[in-house]
């Protein structure tokens, strides 16, 4: 009898230990596919976000570049969260002696390191912010080229990229060469558009240009080149309409869509550039209001512009146009 009871009870708990293994097992495989559903979920959001790009450019050639000057901190801690929420990257252009002065107002190596490991692109802004028309030739070699050495000695991936404070810089040969001896491309200038083939400015019609080269054939500089690349100012904007945000919004659509009539046929001709410096309330001349600079993020990416940073134009020497590199 005692054995009888030993095996049905034997018999009872195998039952019981087979059922437990088994919901066990149902419990597992349920949370790895709801786990393994859920990253499937996430990539797909994350690439939503941030591979419109490819899609965007092949399906309707809406293209932005977002440039932010000055160092502001308000570019650490209110633009960037912005950019982030829509998966977008931007050129932040950096002065180098600005960095870690004035504790709230500009950002430290630390916050510029950030944004670098985060994807952001890092360029130079001189080292002193000074006005470069009628400096030396040894000051010039110090703000362009000292500000490179600076960048890369704290930890920054060598710059490509120089922007010339006031952007009043793209007649003056001698700044353009200095340049050129340190940089493949200069931030330097105003338009609404890039023009891929320096083609399409309306100031070009005494000399007009087919394509980018830096100097014509008889050695006159040009207009339009990759020393003189234009970008249209928000804080003029925001100066002109004394931060009517209404207004500058509706401007701001009016400028990132300029592009369509040059953009057609699966081919890019044309890019909007839009520069920034603080974003923030305080109504200053250099800064933009933080629900305005919010609007125009998510008028970009509702309306599936792609938004590229500056380090992926290229240029092709044989040619001598910009190309887009991705």
């Amino acid at each position: 009898m005692t054995n009888n009871n030993t095996l049905c009870l034997t018999i009872m708990f195998s039952i019981v230990l087979s059922a437990i293994l088994l919901s066990t097992s149902i419990s597992l495989n349920m949370i790895s596919s709801v786990a393994s559903a859920v990253k499937q979920q996430n990539q797909a959001i994350k690439s939503n976000i941030n591979g419109n790009n490819d899609t965007n450019t092949n399906r309707n050639n809406k293209l932005a570049i977002l440039t932010f000057g000055d160092t502001k901190e308000s570019q650490f801690t209110t633009a960037k969260p912005i950019l982030d929420k829509y998966g977008f990257k931007a050129s932040f252009f950096i002065t180098c002696n600005f960095v870690g002065h004035n504790k709230g107002e500009l950002m430290e190596w630390t916050d510029i390191l950030a944004l670098q490991d985060d994807g952001q692109d890092i360029e130079s802004k001189g080292m002193t912010h000074r006005n470069l028309v009628n400096l030396s030739s040894s000051d010039l070699d110090f703000e362009i080229g000292g500000s490179k050495r600076c960048l890369e000695d704290h930890g920054i991936n060598s710059p490509t990229i120089f922007a010339v404070v006031h952007g009043n810089a793209w007649s003056n040969s001698t700044i353009i060469d200095t340049i050129a001896k340190y940089y493949s491309f200069a931030d330097n200038g105003f338009a609404d558009l890039l023009f891929l083939h320096c083609d399409g400015y309306t100031q070009q019609k005494s000399m007009p240009q087919t394509d980018c080269r830096t100097y014509t054939d008889d050695g006159k500089l040009t207009f339009a080149n990759r020393y003189s690349i234009r970008e249209e100012s928000q804080n003029a904007l925001d100066q002109n309409y004394l931060h009517d945000d209404q207004k500058i919004f509706s401007l701001f659509v009016e400028q990132v869509n300029s592009q369509l009539k040059y953009n057609k046929n699966g081919e890019v001709n044309a890019i909007p550039i839009v520069a920034y410096h603080s974003i923030d309330d305080s109504k200053s001349p250099a800064s933009t209001d933080v629900n305005l600079f919010e609007a125009e993020m998510q008028y970009l990416y509702e309306n599936g512009f792609s938004v590229i940073p500056m380090s992926d134009l290229g240029y092709d020497q044989n040619t001598n146009y910009f190309y887009i590199k991705h």
